[in-house]
């Protein structure tokens, strides 16, 4: 007996470089923010099988490839950079208060607390106090990320925004808590071992084309045979934006390409 399941809460997202090159044999006459232009989109299903069962696990990916200029090559942030710009989560006004401390605050949502013993295998004592115990009003940061996505819908004639970023799931990606959209970190574009810091040192323009991957059993149920599009901007490191791209209509199907 075959099993067939849609994979839904997994996002997964990966990012490849074509043609991405340093222009150094030109005058460097591209501006400091980042242009990006719509280059195309593919969709293919991907089926798992499981077991001896022949348990069939499906999700979808939906890839977005997209044209790259940028006047001193600062694009990209590493999972691991931190500080005030790229911190994934603040304080308001810059205080660690407690879950409960004040009436003005809003009801426990995993959007605006951080529980400190989910954090980490042990627990993370953020607010210095001994333990890691305490439930801690946050904001997300929106610097955090520097690829932004909208997905949208067309319903009778006109299209309506699909909000993924209130589709709940924890940061660890795992608990369904939190948020999850399909905003991300595009890495530092260089091959040097420490590349976040090769792109500061040596800065330069650069020009290429970025393929955004986003795998997700969310996409064939929800969206099925309607007509979509995507709009979509970058963030480069000193946090300018680029103009924002909005795709051509397309479904599912008219984008599919066969699964090697």
């Amino acid at each position: 007996m075959n099993l067939s399941f849609q994979k839904h809460y997994k996002i997964i997202l990966s990012i490849t470089l074509f043609g991405l090159v340093m222009a150094c044999n030109r005058p460097p006459d591209l501006p400091v923010e980042p242009t990006i232009g719509f280059n195309k989109v593919e969709f293919k299903e991907i089926v798992e099988v499981i077991g001896s069962a022949g348990v069939e696990i499906r999700t979808g990916q939906l890839s977005l490839s997209f044209n790259i200029s940028d006047g001193d090559g600062d694009i990209g942030i590493d999972g691991g950079d931190t500080g005030p710009d790229f911190d994934f989560v603040t304080y308001p006004n810059g205080e660690i208060v407690k879950f409960g401390e004040r009436p003005e605050d809003p009801p426990f949502t995993c959007v605006d607390y951080i529980r400190e013993a989910g954090e980490g295998d042990n627990g993370l004592d953020l607010n210095g106090n001994g333990n890691a115990t305490d439930t801690l009003r946050i904001q997300l940061n929106e610097d955090r990320f520097n690829f932004f996505i909208d997905f949208f819908v067309k319903k009778n004639g006109t299209y309506q925004e699909l909000d993924f970023r209130r589709i709940p799931e924890s940061a660890n990606g795992i608990t369904l808590c939190g948020e999850i959209p399909f905003d991300s970190r595009i890495p530092c574009l260089s091959n040097e071992d420490d590349p976040c810091s090769a792109i500061s040192k040596n800065a330069g323009p650069i020009e290429g084309v970025i393929k955004y991957d986003m795998k997700s059993g969310l996409f064939l149920p929800i969206f099925r045979t309607d007509t979509i599009k995507v709009v979509f901007q970058i963030q480069d490191r000193a946090l300018h934006r680029s103009n924002v791209v909005e795709s051509p209509d397309f479904t599912l199907q008219s984008a599919g390409v066969d699964q090697p």
